[in-house]
């Protein structure tokens, strides 16, 4: 079991040194990677919690300049309201700069409002992203780029530099069957947001079915303070909490892990950066160190 932890680059109580003192201690307490969150321009009626947000492939850019080890990824970038081609050069140099070290989540996306502000199709998201996806892919891989899609065409074109290890991982962020197939069919990753126990092993054994290598992942609010209930997230889907005891938490991640779950981000947020350490350092002292 690898862990990373989702980083506050939503909200106002962060700041940018806090956000690098927060990695920092990630570094030193054995989470594999830090996460950032997306959100480009949102309406007003959905200020929170991602109305003030640092883009998160500029931060992680920031984060990996300063960090020698930590791998860093998104959660979740918002592929289809953006040209995948410039995402794919962004996200190319982000791996070159960090030498090798960034895993890119993407998902379809959720805000329609946002989508119209960025002149983007939402109802036609899936059908882009999944033709987005394999017109990045041959950015990142092929010497000479021949690509011809419904959206993208793309002719004798190069695409330098390539990525330090010939590729990205692509994470397939959302919880439903539309992200389940996406993850099978082009995905390196499945990374839903806070799924129940069934719903999860559900959607791993069916990822598992297609044959192909698929990290399994989950981001899953942590507190390692008190015991939460499950909640609604910022678009009203139902969304477990992983929260108690270190024994509590240590089950609830292990039943995960018996349904294949191998990678646990944990979103452990407060508004004081001292807080937020203080409950990484016992995240894992608690649970990391378990797994060591």
């Amino acid at each position: 079991m690898k862990f990373g932890y989702i980083l506050p680059n939503y909200g106002d109580k962060v700041t940018a040194q806090e956000l690098l003192e927060i990695s920092a201690v990630c570094e030193e307490e054995g989470f594999d990677s830090v996460w950032a969150t997306d959100h480009v321009i949102m309406p007003r009626e959905l200020r929170e919690p991602y109305g003030q947000l640092l883009e998160p492939l500029t931060t992680l850019s920031f984060i990996a300049a300063r960090c020698d080890r930590l791998k860093v990824g998104t959660s979740i970038l918002v592929l289809p309201q953006r040209n995948p081609i410039l995402v794919a050069k962004q996200a190319a140099a982000l791996d070159v700069l960090s030498k090798g070290r960034l895993i890119l989540g993407l998902g379809a996306g959720w805000v329609e409002k946002e989508f119209g502000f960025l002149k983007a199709d939402f109802r036609r998201r899936g059908r882009a992203m999944d033709e987005e996806i394999r017109l990045m892919k041959a950015l990142w891989k092929d010497d000479v780029v021949d690509f011809e899609g419904e959206l993208f065409q793309v002719q004798d074109a190069l695409f330098l530099p390539k990525p330090v290890n010939g590729d990205i991982p692509v994470w397939i962020g959302g919880n439903g069957p539309p992200s389940i197939r996406r993850a099978t069919k082009l995905g390196d990753g499945w990374h839903p947001v806070g799924p129940d126990l069934g719903d999860f092993a559900a959607g791993a054994a069916k990822i598992r079915e297609g044959g192909r290598s698929v990290t399994l992942s989950v981001r899953m609010v942590t507190d390692v303070r008190k015991k939460r209930e499950a909640h609604a997230g910022p678009n009203d889907e139902k969304r477990v909490a992983v929260s108690g005891s270190a024994g509590e938490i240590r089950k609830q991640i292990e039943g995960y892990a018996e349904a294949g779950l191998e990678y646990y981000c944990a979103a452990m947020n407060h508004p004081a950066a001292a807080e937020i350490v203080s409950d990484l350092r016992k995240f894992s002292s608690d649970v990391i160190r378990s797994y060591a």
